[in-house]
């Protein structure tokens, strides 16, 4: 990396012996470096991403649209430069980075093998920082007179200037009167708040005020090509790299329009045609193939996020939160553990690909979120945004969406919602029951020790699996109670129904009641799923069961959790014979004294 250095040092020097020099990138990288050392060692570090990248090669056929801001800052009427001006400084960038340059054909031959379509294409942006519609074009009346290239003022509202858009999201160029250079450009890496590229007025496109011989608009697309991280041609003079590996080295920059070849160093004659030399702008044609290589992998290290922004298109995000999926309004929640999800719709026309999303709960600081997807128009998305710890009691909880891809929501009065809960400390039972054919005659109640009812339900469908979620307190012993009104139970005459507390299976074959102890379900404790193997799965018949633990008693339900057949093995390690069954899935209750676990087998 020492090259580097030299590189930027070299020419940061040879600047100095010019008036007006023409460009003024790396002297001005040059001043920010010393004034901050740490830029050194970070461009070192990109550097080493570029490179890594490049090895790679897996980028040279993405196509890339870059949205595109022009600041013209003027103080007399000259300056106040034309749109039709600004639009041919545009279709300059695109045709010369797409190689659609009408003097493409002027590349020698033996340069035009390596000649590159970049792939690179330019738009005006349609939407300002504040998700407003824009032309892609701001004009500034300025009491500065002129500007230098080490006039930070360009960069400033309140200093004369334009204040930078986020260049994350936009190739900020600014055109004003510049005295001392006739552009110049960030580096990827630096200041953000200058993170762009400044041009004089007068070889700015190519009609209105230019002035040849830099009147095609090749300013621009130099210093643009410097913004994605290109050197100059020369390197770092004498016969130095430029960091790509096609184009020839060559000693030093050429100026005005010199005759090919004109070797150099050891070369059969220097690329004077390359955008990044110093030539007249009618002597520039290309890029090479290894500059396109380089500027898609600074797009794809160090400048990532401007190849994804949406400034291009007019504003269309509205994204707003319908619902909270947990907890919802007015929930119990039993225990303590909260895992915060809420539930996002998109009702914009296009794709949502970024969003923020903040909670608070008890009006506690806000807590953020950053959530990447893809969440197609019209739809909505569950999203797990935070987990909280929290004591007994009623909470509240207030949920706010913000910059859906990066920019203002244009409808904020959907954003927000506004949650009360209850935190119980308690066991928390789910409640499953699968009906047969007569859902109307089942109920189901849930009594306390002295038999007073806490809970009950009548509302039972037909031929489908019907839920319910409660929460018990943890020190009384509860009595789950099914009922069945035509003494028949919920299986197997007139449908295969079953009853599901928490991870525990029970038949539906009963007559007039199924009742349970949830207090010994409640303080059974899981057993871990690794301790227990069953193989192999699937089976013909004959089942190997192994635990840690001793399995005292197995169960096979079918999947409509019908009971058909027990064992009670007393043993760590079994074999149960299936055969009997016919194929399909079945489950495996095995019950130990530490716990049960359900495991899924499948008899072919």
């Amino acid at each position: 990396m020492k090259n580097l250095f030299h590189i930027l040092f070299f020419v940061s020097i040879s600047c100095l012996a010019f008036g007006q020099i023409k460009c003024g990138t790396n002297l001005l990288w040059e001043i920010e470096s010393a004034q901050n050392p740490e830029l050194i060692q970070k461009r070192m570090e990109m550097e080493e991403a570029i490179s890594s990248f490049i090895k790679r090669r897996n980028s040279v056929n993405t196509e890339y649209t870059i949205p595109v801001v022009f600041h013209i800052l003027y103080n007399q009427s000259q300056e106040q430069i034309s749109n039709a001006q600004v639009l041919s400084q545009l279709q300059v960038l695109n045709d010369d980075f797409t190689r659609n340059n009408a003097d493409a054909n002027n590349t020698p031959s033996s340069f035009s093998s390596i000649a590159a379509d970049t792939k690179i294409n330019f738009c005006l942006a349609k939407r300002d920082p504040q998700n407003d519609t824009t032309s892609g074009i701001t004009y500034t009346n300025t009491e500065v007179t002129s500007f230098s290239l080490y006039d930070i003022r360009v960069f400033s509202d309140s200093l004369g200037g334009k204040d930078i858009w986020d260049p994350s999201k936009y190739l900020n160029i600014y055109v004003c009167n510049l005295t001392n250079a006739l552009g110049f450009s960030s580096f990827p890496g630096g200041n953000s708040f200058k993170d762009g590229v400044v041009i004089d007025y007068q070889n700015f496109g190519t009609n209105g005020t230019v002035n040849p011989p830099y009147n095609l608009g090749r300013t621009a697309t130099h210093e643009v090509g410097h913004w994605f991280n290109l050197f100059h041609i020369w390197g770092n003079g004498n016969c130095s790299s430029d960091m790509v590996d096609d184009t020839p080295t060559q000693e030093t920059e050429n100026y005005g329009c010199i005759v090919h070849p004109s070797p150099s160093c050891t070369n059969n004659g220097d690329m004077f045609q390359n955008y990044m030399d110093y030539s007249n702008d009618d002597c520039m044609n290309l890029f090479t193939e290894g500059q396109k290589e380089r500027m898609h992998a600074t797009i794809n290290t160090e400048r990532t996020e401007i190849a994804n922004s949406y400034a291009c298109s007019l504003p269309f995000e509205d994204i707003g939160i319908i619902e909270n999926i947990f907890p919802s309004e007015n929930q119990i929640v039993c225990g303590s553990d909260l895992n915060i999800t809420t539930s996002v719709f998109n009702f914009s026309n296009n794709n949502i690909s970024r969003l923020n999303l903040y909670y608070s709960v008890d009006s506690q600081p806000f807590q953020q979120f950053v959530w990447n997807g893809d969440l197609l128009a019209n739809s909505s998305q569950e999203i797990l945004i935070g987990n909280e710890f929290l004591t007994p009691g009623v909470h509240q909880l207030t949920i706010y969406t913000d910059l859906p891809n990066g920019f203002r929501d244009l409808n904020p009065s959907n954003d927000t919602i506004n949650i009360e809960f209850e935190i119980k400390d308690g066991n928390e039972i789910n409640l499953a029951i699968q009906s047969d054919n007569y859902g109307e005659e089942i109920s189901w109640q849930i009594t306390d020790e002295v038999g007073e009812i806490q809970f009950e339900e009548n509302n039972i469908s037909s031929n489908q699996e019907n839920t319910f979620q409660l929460c018990l307190d943890n020190d009384i012993c509860y009595t789950l109670t099914i009922f069945d009104q035509e003494n028949d139970g919920i299986c197997c005459d007139f449908g295969n129904g079953y009853v599901q507390v928490n991870n525990q299976y029970f038949s539906g074959e009963y007559n007039d009641e199924l009742q349970l102890d949830l207090c010994q379900i409640v303080s059974v404790e899981n057993i871990d799923l690794n301790n227990i193997k069953v193989f192999p799965n699937p089976s013909l018949g004959t089942v190997y069961i192994q635990s840690n633990n001793i399995v005292n008693s197995i169960s096979v339900y079918n999947i409509q959790g019908k009971l058909l057949k027990t064992h009670s093995p007393n043993s760590s390690d079994i074999n149960i014979n299936l055969e009997s069954l016919e194929k399909g899935l079945y489950l495996l209750q095995l019950n130990t004294n530490k716990g049960s676990s359900i495991k899924k087998i499948i008899l072919k």
